[in-house]
């Protein structure tokens, strides 16, 4: 089970991975359960964090429950995200990572 800080209409961090996988990239919202694929790595990241804002003005504009601000992603994508953080703490390696972007945005009730 993945332990992350419960997130509220008021303030929460949304959690996002893109990384490689075969021919493909994966886009991952792991906070909320939304998943994509794409062939270009800057799009698909840009299209999953305007999916995951779009999901926040949702609950709030609608006043839905707060557990669904805090739905997580398989576990699977979460070992993804801790490894490619993992690989951001050690010293740089002239390898290519399968990681292309892992970004956090904290949001409080003034955003989005």
């Amino acid at each position: 089970m993945i332990s992350r800080p419960h997130n509220t209409k008021q303030r929460g961090l949304i959690e996002y991975l893109v990384y490689k996988e075969g021919n493909l990239y994966v886009g991952v919202c792991l906070t909320f359960d939304i998943v994509e694929e794409g062939n270009d790595p800057d799009k698909l990241m840009l299209s999953i964090q305007e999916a995951a804002k779009l999901h926040l003005k949702v609950v709030r504009d609608r006043k839905m429950s707060d557990e669904l601000l805090n739905r997580h992603t398989e576990e699977k994508y979460w070992k993804i995200y801790f490894q490619a953080m993992e690989e951001l703490q050690k010293p740089r390696k002239p390898v290519a990572s399968p990681y292309q972007f892992l970004a956090t945005f904290p949001y409080q009730c003034q955003t989005v």
